[in-house]
């Protein structure tokens, strides 16, 4: 990966950790519970998976870079929905929060990242998402067949985080 993409990559997921609405979020765990939202964080996602695959090539030209602009936002909103859900808290710095991002992707949390900080850890996480969301696109290029494994493949990625998630104690990375 070009060190401009994964600068715009980084980009992306400052700003996608900025406009989580973690009211909104909080509202809506105490209203329907963690396991719904993280749900119907699961069906937006595939909702684009599906719309960026159903016409192949065509289709996933624009739909591809959008898709994964928003299963990322679904990403981080089950994130903080979970966080909010174990901890009582909707808002998180965006160091703790990438760190607890990095965690539940697997992501190694060595010394260079207690060093260096959350650019170096945003860095990691954007490497791994871009690894896990563009493995999937070759699937995306047959018309309509795409769709379903664009669709599919959401699903089971923000389902897949959820669970991670609810495994994690995030207390252990909140400062």
């Amino acid at each position: 990966m070009a060190r401009m993409d994964k600068e715009i990559l980084l980009g992306a997921l400052k700003f996608a950790h900025e406009n989580l609405d973690g009211l909104k979020i909080k509202e809506v765990v105490d209203e329907k519970g963690v396991e719904s939202y993280i749900d119907h964080c699961a069906w937006l996602a595939a909702t684009t998976g599906v719309a960026a695959g159903v016409g192949g090539p065509v289709t996933a030209v624009l739909g591809v870079p959008a898709d994964v602009a928003n299963t990322i936002a679904q990403q981080f909103r089950v994130t903080l929905a979970v966080i909010y859900h174990r901890t009582g808290r909707y808002s998180v710095s965006f160091e703790d929060f990438i760190k607890i991002v990095a965690v539940s992707l697997g992501v190694e949390l060595g010394t260079q990242a207690a060093v260096f900080g959350a650019n170096v850890v945003a860095r990691q996480v954007a490497l791994e998402i871009t690894k896990r969301l563009t493995a999937r696109t070759a699937g995306r290029l047959v018309p309509l067949i795409g769709g379903v494994v664009g669709g599919g493949m959401n699903y089971a990625f923000i389902k897949a985080q959820g669970k991670a998630m609810l495994a994690l104690d995030p207390k252990k990375f909140l400062a």
